[in-house]
């Protein structure tokens, strides 16, 4: 098997992996508080990402790298794998599972007005048409279809707060280069100690069931830390573009492993803004140049 095949197979297993967040959060978060449930898995995330660098032999490597930019790794982690995690993890609390999914998928488009705002970089007239067909897209489902202005609710708020910072996360790795995985474990280290920090604050139960020590461990290990090392394995053996269009399949999918698991009912508003946020995204993936 070629280098690009196993990327594509790769990206796959990642997309199915990730395409069961949604569902093993809300079934988390219907048991443990959000942000008990966002510091376990951070715990348990930043954990495994140090034994695959121990295994791989990066520890040194990371130090170095941290020396190097520690304000970079110190920021991002607090906004990508600390503050957004918090948000969107509350998400599922306030909303069905679908339509935080669906919403949340608008960080692509927000990664594109901020690359331009952040990064000075230059956008095109069709990829700004995209953006305003996927926006379309996100006012269909917070209206629920309807043509008049929506009342945005607490649940609609968060999920776009986290949305907008999971953008600005990338956007800011975007603009370094470092290693993948040593990468991962800083943003993750620095957005555990920040989740640590906000403890006094917003309280925590260490008890839990064997059940939700089993969903915590799962959502760490395998959506998050391997689903991370095994897409940036994907990225290196293939193109891109490939692995971006693959992505595209993970909101799909992660509709239907929450109809089959949850029940949620899924309407024809909801699957008709989908699809105008993923062809937005897929235009300007492969036409907004």
């Amino acid at each position: 098997m070629d280098d690009q095949k196993r990327g594509i197979i790769y990206a796959f297993l990642v997309v199915l992996l990730w395409a069961s967040f949604g569902t093993s959060i809300k079934l988390l978060v219907s048991r443990v508080d959000s942000f008990v449930a966002t510091v376990y898995i951070g715990l348990f995330a930043t954990i495994t990402i140090l034994i695959y660098l121990a295994i791989t032999r990066k520890i040194k490597a990371a130090i170095k790298e941290l020396k190097k930019q520690p304000w970079f790794y110190i920021i991002a982690g607090i906004i990508g794998l600390g503050i957004q995690q918090v948000i969107y993890l509350k998400s599922y609390q306030l909303l069905p599972a679908s339509q935080v999914v669906m919403l949340f998928y608008l960080y692509p488009l927000l990664m594109v007005v901020l690359s331009a705002v952040i990064l000075k970089e230059k956008t095109s007239w069709k990829s700004w048409l995209f953006l305003l067909i996927g926006f379309a897209g996100v006012y269909i489902l917070v209206s629920k279809g309807a043509l008049i202005i929506p009342e945005i609710s607490l649940g609609v708020i968060t999920t776009l707060i986290a949305a907008f910072s999971w953008a600005l996360f990338s956007v800011l790795i975007k603009s370094r280069k470092f290693d993948a995985a040593i990468g991962m474990f800083w943003f993750n280290l620095f957005g555990l100690l920040f989740l640590i920090a906000l403890m006094p604050f917003l309280g925590f139960d260490y008890r839990l069931t064997l059940p939700e020590i089993g969903g915590i461990i799962y959502l760490a290990i395998l959506p998050t830390a391997l689903g991370f090392i095994l897409w940036n394995r994907a990225l290196q053996l293939t193109r891109t573009s490939i692995c971006s269009n693959i992505a595209l399949l993970m909101p799909p999918m992660s509709v239907v492993i929450i109809f089959l698991v949850l029940k949620e009912q899924i309407v024809a508003f909801q699957l008709v803004g989908l699809a105008l946020i993923l062809g937005s995204v897929f235009l300007t993936l492969n036409y907004g140049k």
